[in-house]
Protein backbone atom coordinates (compact mmCIF):
# COMPACT_ATOMS: atom_id res chain seq x y z
CA UNK A 1 0.00 0.00 0.00
CA UNK A 2 1.34 3.35 -1.07
CA UNK A 3 1.85 5.53 2.18
CA UNK A 4 0.21 8.87 2.09
CA UNK A 5 2.42 11.88 3.38
CA UNK A 6 -0.18 14.30 4.60
CA UNK A 7 0.99 16.97 7.47
CA UNK A 8 -2.83 17.30 8.46
CA UNK A 9 -4.27 15.10 10.54
CA UNK A 10 -6.90 12.77 9.12
CA UNK A 11 -9.77 12.38 12.12
CA UNK A 12 -11.36 8.90 11.67
CA UNK A 13 -15.14 10.00 11.57
CA UNK A 14 -16.46 8.81 15.04
CA UNK A 15 -20.11 7.55 15.94
CA UNK A 16 -22.59 9.21 18.54
CA UNK A 17 -21.40 8.42 21.94
CA UNK A 18 -24.50 6.27 22.77
CA UNK A 19 -23.16 4.14 25.15
CA UNK A 20 -21.92 6.70 27.15
CA UNK A 21 -25.02 8.98 26.79
CA UNK A 22 -26.77 6.00 28.07
CA UNK A 23 -25.19 5.20 31.06
CA UNK A 24 -25.38 9.15 31.48
CA UNK A 25 -29.22 9.40 31.89
CA UNK A 26 -29.32 6.16 33.83
CA UNK A 27 -27.04 7.33 36.45
CA UNK A 28 -29.11 10.94 36.49
CA UNK A 29 -32.33 9.38 36.68
CA UNK A 30 -30.41 6.91 39.66
CA UNK A 31 -29.36 9.89 41.26
CA UNK A 32 -32.66 11.79 41.21
CA UNK A 33 -34.23 9.16 42.87
CA UNK A 34 -31.84 8.65 45.37
CA UNK A 35 -31.80 12.34 45.81
CA UNK A 36 -35.59 11.83 45.92
CA UNK A 37 -36.14 9.39 48.37
CA UNK A 38 -33.29 10.55 50.67
CA UNK A 39 -35.28 13.80 51.06
CA UNK A 40 -38.34 12.71 51.64
CA UNK A 41 -37.01 10.95 54.49
CA UNK A 42 -35.07 13.56 56.30
CA UNK A 43 -37.33 16.55 55.32
CA UNK A 44 -38.53 16.60 58.88
CA UNK A 45 -35.12 16.41 60.63
CA UNK A 46 -34.24 18.99 62.99
CA UNK A 47 -31.55 21.23 62.37
CA UNK A 48 -30.82 20.72 66.07
CA UNK A 49 -31.19 17.80 68.43
CA UNK A 50 -32.58 18.37 71.94
CA UNK A 51 -29.82 18.85 73.98
CA UNK A 52 -28.86 22.03 71.37
CA UNK A 53 -26.19 19.70 69.47
CA UNK A 54 -26.08 20.18 65.50
CA UNK A 55 -28.30 17.17 63.63
CA UNK A 56 -25.80 15.11 61.27
CA UNK A 57 -28.93 13.91 59.78
CA UNK A 58 -30.43 16.78 58.71
CA UNK A 59 -27.85 17.66 56.43
CA UNK A 60 -28.33 14.33 54.34
CA UNK A 61 -30.32 15.48 51.60
CA UNK A 62 -27.57 17.88 50.87
CA UNK A 63 -24.56 15.64 51.03
CA UNK A 64 -26.36 12.83 48.95
CA UNK A 65 -27.33 15.55 46.41
CA UNK A 66 -24.35 17.28 46.17
CA UNK A 67 -22.43 13.39 45.65
CA UNK A 68 -25.47 13.00 43.29
CA UNK A 69 -24.14 16.38 41.23
CA UNK A 70 -20.53 14.92 41.32
CA UNK A 71 -21.35 11.56 40.13
CA UNK A 72 -23.49 13.19 37.25
CA UNK A 73 -20.82 15.37 36.12
CA UNK A 74 -18.09 12.13 36.18
CA UNK A 75 -20.68 10.68 33.76
CA UNK A 76 -20.79 13.86 31.65
CA UNK A 77 -17.07 13.73 30.54
CA UNK A 78 -16.89 10.76 28.43
CA UNK A 79 -20.09 12.32 26.48
CA UNK A 80 -18.05 15.65 26.03
CA UNK A 81 -14.70 13.75 25.38
CA UNK A 82 -15.60 10.83 23.25
CA UNK A 83 -12.92 8.28 22.15
CA UNK A 84 -10.67 9.66 18.92
CA UNK A 85 -8.45 8.64 16.49
CA UNK A 86 -6.50 10.78 14.25
CA UNK A 87 -3.79 9.93 11.77
CA UNK A 88 -1.02 11.65 9.77
CA UNK A 89 2.21 11.30 7.98
CA UNK A 90 3.80 11.79 11.69
CA UNK A 91 2.13 9.66 14.04
CA UNK A 92 -1.54 8.49 15.33
CA UNK A 93 -2.84 10.30 17.93
CA UNK A 94 -5.17 8.21 20.20
CA UNK A 95 -7.87 9.02 22.59
CA UNK A 96 -9.16 5.67 23.70
CA UNK A 97 -11.58 6.62 26.50
CA UNK A 98 -12.33 10.57 28.04
CA UNK A 99 -8.74 11.34 29.47
CA UNK A 100 -6.19 12.66 27.53
CA UNK A 101 -4.74 12.33 23.60
CA UNK A 102 -2.40 9.52 23.24
CA UNK A 103 0.57 10.90 20.53
CA UNK A 104 2.43 7.70 19.42
CA UNK A 105 4.70 8.67 16.40
CA UNK A 106 5.50 6.14 13.89
CA UNK A 107 9.25 5.77 14.62
CA UNK A 108 8.04 3.89 17.64
CA UNK A 109 5.47 1.87 16.64
CA UNK A 110 6.41 -1.73 15.44
CA UNK A 111 3.07 -2.91 14.79
CA UNK A 112 -0.60 -1.99 14.27
CA UNK A 113 -3.25 -4.71 14.66
CA UNK A 114 -7.06 -5.16 14.28
CA UNK A 115 -8.22 -7.66 16.53
CA UNK A 116 -12.22 -8.90 15.74
CA UNK A 117 -13.55 -10.87 18.90
CA UNK A 118 -14.37 -14.39 18.51
CA UNK A 119 -18.13 -15.36 18.68
CA UNK A 120 -19.44 -11.80 19.08
CA UNK A 121 -20.48 -9.78 16.40
CA UNK A 122 -18.14 -7.32 13.62
CA UNK A 123 -17.50 -4.56 15.21
CA UNK A 124 -16.82 -5.82 18.09
CA UNK A 125 -12.97 -5.44 17.15
CA UNK A 126 -9.94 -3.41 18.56
CA UNK A 127 -7.36 -1.21 16.73
CA UNK A 128 -4.07 -2.07 19.04
CA UNK A 129 -0.33 -0.19 18.58
CA UNK A 130 2.59 -1.78 19.34
CA UNK A 131 5.36 0.34 20.72
CA UNK A 132 9.26 0.35 21.34
CA UNK A 133 10.77 1.23 24.53
CA UNK A 134 11.65 4.16 23.33
CA UNK A 135 8.30 5.61 23.62
CA UNK A 136 8.05 9.01 25.50
CA UNK A 137 11.72 9.67 26.26
CA UNK A 138 12.20 11.60 23.26
CA UNK A 139 8.99 11.60 21.35
CA UNK A 140 5.31 11.07 21.68
CA UNK A 141 3.49 10.39 24.96
CA UNK A 142 4.32 6.77 27.11
CA UNK A 143 0.98 4.96 27.39
CA UNK A 144 -0.41 5.52 31.19
CA UNK A 145 -2.14 2.91 33.25
CA UNK A 146 -5.29 5.09 32.65
CA UNK A 147 -4.35 5.63 28.89
CA UNK A 148 -4.62 1.43 28.75
CA UNK A 149 -7.78 0.68 30.09
CA UNK A 150 -9.31 -0.40 26.39
CA UNK A 151 -5.89 -2.63 25.90
CA UNK A 152 -6.98 -4.59 29.51
CA UNK A 153 -10.56 -4.80 27.71
CA UNK A 154 -8.95 -6.13 24.92
CA UNK A 155 -6.74 -8.70 25.99
CA UNK A 156 -9.25 -10.27 28.14
CA UNK A 157 -11.98 -9.88 25.00
CA UNK A 158 -9.81 -11.77 22.78
CA UNK A 159 -8.10 -14.27 25.00
CA UNK A 160 -5.16 -13.12 25.57
CA UNK A 161 -4.50 -11.98 21.65
CA UNK A 162 -3.58 -8.61 22.88
CA UNK A 163 -0.67 -9.22 24.97
CA UNK A 164 2.44 -7.25 23.97
CA UNK A 165 0.75 -4.19 22.29
CA UNK A 166 0.75 -0.39 23.97
CA UNK A 167 -2.43 0.85 22.96
CA UNK A 168 -5.92 -0.47 21.99
CA UNK A 169 -9.33 1.71 20.97
CA UNK A 170 -12.47 0.23 20.28
CA UNK A 171 -13.19 0.04 16.44
CA UNK A 172 -17.02 0.57 17.08
CA UNK A 173 -16.76 3.93 18.56
CA UNK A 174 -15.92 5.31 14.22
CA UNK A 175 -18.84 5.53 11.39
CA UNK A 176 -16.46 3.45 9.38
CA UNK A 177 -16.08 -0.37 9.20
CA UNK A 178 -13.64 -1.70 11.50
CA UNK A 179 -11.81 -2.60 8.00
CA UNK A 180 -12.19 0.77 6.90
CA UNK A 181 -10.54 2.16 9.65
CA UNK A 182 -7.31 -0.25 9.82
CA UNK A 183 -7.80 0.35 5.71
CA UNK A 184 -7.07 4.25 6.68
CA UNK A 185 -4.45 3.90 9.13
CA UNK A 186 -2.60 1.79 6.91
CA UNK A 187 -2.22 4.34 4.21
CA UNK A 188 -0.17 6.53 6.85
CA UNK A 189 2.00 3.68 7.87
CA UNK A 190 6.11 3.49 7.15
CA UNK A 191 7.69 0.40 5.89
CA UNK A 192 8.87 -1.03 8.80
CA UNK A 193 5.38 -1.35 10.54
CA UNK A 194 3.79 -4.62 10.44
CA UNK A 195 -0.05 -4.00 9.57
CA UNK A 196 -1.95 -7.29 10.61
CA UNK A 197 -5.52 -7.54 9.64
CA UNK A 198 -7.08 -10.14 11.93
CA UNK A 199 -10.40 -9.31 11.57
CA UNK A 200 -12.70 -11.95 11.37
Amino acid sequence: MQRQASAEWVVIRRRAPRRAVIRLAGYLALAVVVTGVTWALFVTEPARLANGESNPAASAPLFTGLIAAIGVALATIPVLRPPQLAVNHYGVAVRPGAFRTVLLPWVHIEEVAALSVPGRRSSDAYLLFACDDHIGRHSGDRPRFLDRGVLREANRATEGRAVGFHMAIRLAEFQQSPAVVLREVAGFTPAHITVADQLE
